[in-house]
């Protein structure tokens, strides 16, 4: 049974009230995941000094444990301790996960990345798509690998629990899943706003974005978080997996900008095509 068939337990018979409370909900959530982050970033920014100068770090990431905290207090006031303890299961049983999923999650975005720097080369847009040596040379600073890790293992955990593990999934009990998708994928661009406004933030980064694309990359993901989480029984160990085979090709083969732009069409066509996939199916099988 799918999410949106009453797998977060709200159905189409819940009526208005329940609806409107569901509303109050989110909204509350928005309000400490963004809230708490600025808060904080709101500090380094004003400092006019490096995000990774202390105590500005320090500030950084405890910013950074909005959505962890924002997801285990609204799952802790809604559903009380069995809540969060269904919450564990979600994030720690990786049985909810069929096979076929565990493929989606590892090599869907890996994917995009590798056929993206392949059709760079044959078009002739670049001789060098990738560029892991810089990687290697930038991974030996110890502040460089403190981030890398930062970007990658822990940001998942910390992001997932409460941007999938609460917000997408109570969205997807009232909207359709590309509909939930999109709301939280705008919500999530949002949240990420201070990281251009921080000095030096990108510096530990393996590139400078490019801001309307990433903004933009952040819906069309999420629209994927959607479907695979409609698939994987309410996995926030799916959706933590997902996350870090995003950051992991970046952050490793540091793709050329011209790369990272074919990655971004190739991540709206496999994105629109998931969106009309679904609306076709209705066998159940895929979502």
């Amino acid at each position: 049974m799918s999410l949106t068939e009453g797998g977060s337990g709200m159905t189409t018979g819940d009526g208005l009230a329940s609806r409107l409370r569901e509303s109050v909900s989110l909204w509350g959530y928005v309000a400490i995941y963004l809230g708490w982050a600025w808060l904080f970033w709101g500090f380094v920014i004003l400092s006019g000094e490096s995000v990774w100068t202390f105590p500005n770090v320090l500030l950084f990431y405890l910013g950074s444990l909005s959505p962890l905290i924002g997801g285990i207090t609204m799952i802790r006031r809604s559903d009380g301790m069995a809540g969060l303890r269904e919450l564990w299961d979600r994030i720690s049983n990786p049985r909810r996960i069929r096979p076929r999923w565990y493929v989606v999650i590892f090599l869907l975005y890996p994917g995009l990345t590798v056929v993206a720097g392949g059709l760079a080369v044959l078009t002739g847009a670049t001789t060098r798509p990738f560029d892991p040596v810089s990687t290697f040379q930038r991974l030996t600073n110890p502040l460089s690998l403190f981030a890398f890790f930062g970007f990658t293992v822990g940001a998942g955990l910390v992001e997932e629990t409460g941007s999938t593990g609460y917000f997408l999934d109570r969205l997807m009990g009232i909207w359709s899943p590309v509909t939930a998708g999109l709301i939280s994928g705008a919500v999530w661009a949002s949240w990420h706003i201070p990281f251009f406004l921080m000095e030096g933030y990108y510096s530990q980064a393996s590139y400078q974005p490019i801001v309307w694309r990433f903004f933009a990359t952040f819906v069309f993901l999420e629209t994927l978080y959607a479907w695979i989480y409609d698939n994987t029984s309410r996995s926030v160990l799916a959706a933590v997996l997902f996350h870090l085979m995003i950051n992991l090709p970046g952050e490793l083969l540091a793709p050329s900008q011209v790369v990272r732009w074919y990655t971004f069409f190739l991540l709206v066509l496999v994105t629109v095509g998931v969106a009309l996939w679904r609306r076709r199916d209705t066998t159940g099988v895929f979502g």
